[in-house]
């Protein structure tokens, strides 16, 4: 993304009490990763801004931020690495700390650590109450957030939950999303303590879950529970199809029986 990179500064060593604006001019961007981030990087910073020659790096303090197109982090403080063995000193990766957040053309995301690969466009947020939103709704995990941006991918680790836009919200210990094209959601896969709470109010739970955005549907495995007000369904395995509000309930290969207990007659 930031290929064959000069650096102009005045003064290499640190600025105290001014705002210090670093440019970082792209000389050449011929087949840039993803769109819209073939532009100069500036780096600002309220407190100082240092040039480490000896451990090739650039720190920036107070107030930190690094634009580039439609992408920014922003963070109390961060350092840009570089590749030192070029001349360009290509930026390979961004350390952030500290009330950390970032946001390109359509993603924003938060937390108290960010880690930045800059060849394969990864961010890794640490929380804790890290959190990530998109077109589509908003996620949190208690302990990491690793968006792989050029694979469309969003891994969320402990004490995970997403909410969705129109109102659906699923949580586990992990969940994995799987976006499109269009950064929409296209697949959640969760692990662990798997809950799922529909706008009308019910829920399913599960130690697993793999939802289909795109086709509105989800198959429920291990311990599962659907309930609806005073109806229930129990199981090993379950199929629900949100789109005509139709749950089946399915025993396991070994045999295990499938039950139900509803709301009782009104006399």
């Amino acid at each position: 993304m930031i290929r064959h990179i000069v650096a102009q500064a005045q003064h290499s060593k640190r600025w105290q009490n001014i705002t210090a604006t670093f440019l970082i001019s792209i000389t050449a961007l011929i087949s840039a990763p993803v769109a819209g981030f073939a532009n100069d990087m500036i780096v600002n910073a309220d407190t100082s801004l240092e040039w480490n020659q000896k451990e090739a790096f650039y720190h920036a303090s107070g107030n930190a931020e690094a634009l580039q197109g439609t992408q920014e982090i922003k963070a109390d403080s961060l350092k840009a690495f570089y590749n030192p063995q070029t001349d360009a000193r290509t930026i390979t990766r961004i350390i952030a700390n500290g009330d950390v957040s970032f946001s390109d053309d359509a993603h924003k995301g938060r937390g108290q650590l960010l880690d930045y690969d800059v060849n394969s466009l990864t961010y890794l947020l640490e929380g804790p109450d890290a959190a990530i939103s998109g077109p589509d709704g908003t996620a949190k995990a208690g302990q990491t957030i690793l968006f792989r941006r050029t694979e469309q991918l969003v891994e969320l680790v402990k004490d995970a939950e997403i909410m969705l836009k129109d109102g659906r919200h699923l949580s586990g210990q992990t969940i994995t999303i799987f976006l499109n094209d269009a950064d929409n959601i296209d697949r959640i896969t969760a692990a662990g303590d798997v809950t799922i709470i529909q706008v009308n109010g019910s829920t399913a739970t599960s130690d697993e879950a793999d939802y289909d955005r795109a086709g509105n549907k989800a198959i429920l495995t291990g311990d599962v529970l659907i309930k609806d007000g005073e109806t229930e369904l129990a199981g090993d395995r379950a199929e629900v199809d949100f789109t005509t509000g139709i749950s089946k309930m399915l025993s396991n290969k070994s045999g295990g029986r499938v039950s139900g207990r509803f709301t009782r007659l009104q006399e």
